[in-house]
């Protein structure tokens, strides 16, 4: 697990969980681009708004994957150099990019991630299997003391079943591997989706149990569903796309003494 530090001016904050592209598939639809142009574009013209890449970036069919090579509408040189040309606007604004299984059907064989190649390409941090991201907010400059600091737990995820429980379910596990973020980001199951969660901390600095509220992300994908794996296996179509989580700081004061909150939406 690697642990990616991010510090902004901001006191409010988009991330954009971008995953399951799947570039080469022919699902991967020309409607399905111009969907995550979209994204890429709000992003390179918002200044608070940055992404985090999900994995399965790439579709990196194989002889021995469940989809074939002969069915790609592009090789993988050709893939990798598609995520260069669509990330490349805003390669400034990706915290960093894990792998997803379609990318580790490479690693798992040869070592080496096809992953690396666009992220040293764009310049990103390729952070492997799974990230913990320190969103530190207020910070005007590296020495600034951040004003207050979200935590997102990010990982492509594995297994997962066909109904929207047992999705959610895997990504709900997260909160098992590292316990006290404020987001859990996952995909891999191409299901769109968010459900708000509560947790109870203790708090040893002021002696008290805090509520802590958790969202647990589903961070969607860009795959059209008609004549796809999807509809063979007859799993559940969802609605294309990723998930919009706003991280918000603000001063408060409640009783006469004024405390710093934190709020986190997500929008799907």
């Amino acid at each position: 697990m690697k642990v990616k530090e991010f510090r902004t001016k901001f006191n409010d904050v988009y991330i954009y969980c971008i995953g399951d592209i799947h570039i080469g598939d022919s699902n991967f639809s020309k409607a399905s681009e111009e969907k995550l142009k979209g994204y890429i574009e709000f992003i390179r013209k918002t200044p608070n708004a940055y992404c985090i890449l999900q994995g399965d970036l790439l579709n990196v069919a194989t002889r021995v994957s469940k989809t074939s090579p002969f069915d790609q509408n592009l090789d993988l040189k050709e893939q990798i150099e598609k995520a260069v040309d669509l990330f490349k606007p805003i390669k400034h604004k990706c915290l960093g990019a894990v792998d997803g299984n379609h990318e580790s059907r490479i690693s798992d064989f040869t070592g080496y991630s096809p992953t690396i190649s666009v992220c040293e390409r764009l310049g990103i941090d390729y952070l492997k299997d799974s990230a913990v991201y320190l969103i530190r907010m207020g910070c005007h400059s590296l020495k600034d003391i951040p004003r207050t600091t979200f935590t997102i737990y990010s990982a492509h995820g594995c297994g997962g079943g066909k109904t929207v429980g047992s999705k959610m379910n895997r990504v709900d596990a997260m909160r098992n591997i590292v316990s006290n973020c404020d987001v859990y980001a996952s995909g891999h199951n191409h299901m769109l989706g968010c459900i708000p969660t509560l947790t109870q901390v203790v708090n040893p600095a002021t002696g008290r149990v805090d509520m802590v509220r958790q969202m647990l992300v589903d961070t969607g994908s860009f795959l059209d569903w008609n004549e796809s794996y999807a509809e063979r296996m007859q799993l559940q179509p969802s609605k294309l796309g990723s998930p919009r989580i706003h991280l918000i700081v603000e001063r408060k004061t409640i009783n006469g003494i004024e405390e710093t909150h934190k709020d986190c939406h997500v929008s799907l």
